[in-house]
């Protein structure tokens, strides 16, 4: 089975990008992958490529292949370092075959789907609009109608309503605030980058921009302390799903 990349989006652009204008146009950029699609410093254990071009300083288009040169993935970005979509994306089986077609417009999958399996027949057709919810067909691999199920779903967190607002007063309610920071009256906004796996489990916990070294540390340990979810969906089968949440420490 192809892999799949989740492209869910979680949380807005940390920062505004600067004016593309003003910046030099980085060079083309090489990665070696290993079989999860994990880039790698060496060619050992190395499955696959990855080019990523630049248009300006901040759009580009993201290309994966084959060791062999086979085209597996090619995505437009608005925003390449926060990975904000827009434009159209497609993957290929490792036939050549037509995977996935699918349009995004700042970050937000609008428009049309098409999912195909590896022998080209299609497995789902919907369309997506302003709401973000989605109408259209399923069909089975000799062309049957089946019942329309969402493409992507979200994990749910297993307290409270179990969406996004229950991770973040289920991180909140875990935090303690180190004593040192507020003896030197250290706040503010922390930015926390896990991964829910296809397990339901929490896991990859990192900082994505931090404020202070203790409370760095006390915002990681509390995202540790969530509780188990329900694994987030994509196409009927559970897949990893990147969060990143904001945690704010304020002086009272």
């Amino acid at each position: 089975m192809t892999k799949f990349w989740s492209t869910l989006p979680i949380l807005a652009s940390l920062a505004t990008a600067p004016a593309a204008a003003q910046q030099p146009v980085p060079p083309t950029r090489h990665e070696l992958l290993d079989s999860t699609h994990a880039v790698i410093a060496t060619a050992t254990g190395a499955r696959y490529r990855r080019d990523i071009e630049y248009a300006d300083s901040v759009r580009g288009v993201v290309r994966e292949f084959t060791l062999a040169g086979q085209m597996l993935r090619q995505s437009h970005y608005e925003n390449l370092r926060t990975q904000r979509l827009d434009g159209l994306t497609e993957a290929w089986w490792p036939n050549g075959q037509l995977c996935l077609r699918e349009e995004y417009t700042h970050g937000k999958r609008l428009g049309e789907l098409r999912l195909y399996y590896e022998n080209g027949q299609l497995k789902r057709r919907a369309q997506y609009g302003e709401s973000g919810t989605s109408t259209g067909e399923c069909y089975g691999p000799e062309g049957q109608l089946l019942p329309f199920f969402e493409y992507e779903v979200m994990p749910r967190y297993s307290r409270g309503d179990g969406g996004f607002m229950a991770i973040v007063q289920a991180i909140s309610n875990n935090v303690k605030y180190p004593r040192d920071a507020l003896k030197a009256k250290a706040e503010g906004r922390v930015f926390v980058k896990f991964v829910v796996t296809k397990r339901g489990e929490v896991a990859e916990i990192k900082i994505v921009k931090g404020v202070y070294p203790s409370i760095d540390q006390a915002a990681l340990q509390a995202v540790r302390e969530l509780r188990s979810f329900t694994p987030g969906q994509q196409d009927g089968q559970a897949v990893a799903v990147s969060f990143t949440v904001p945690i704010t420490f304020r002086v009272q």
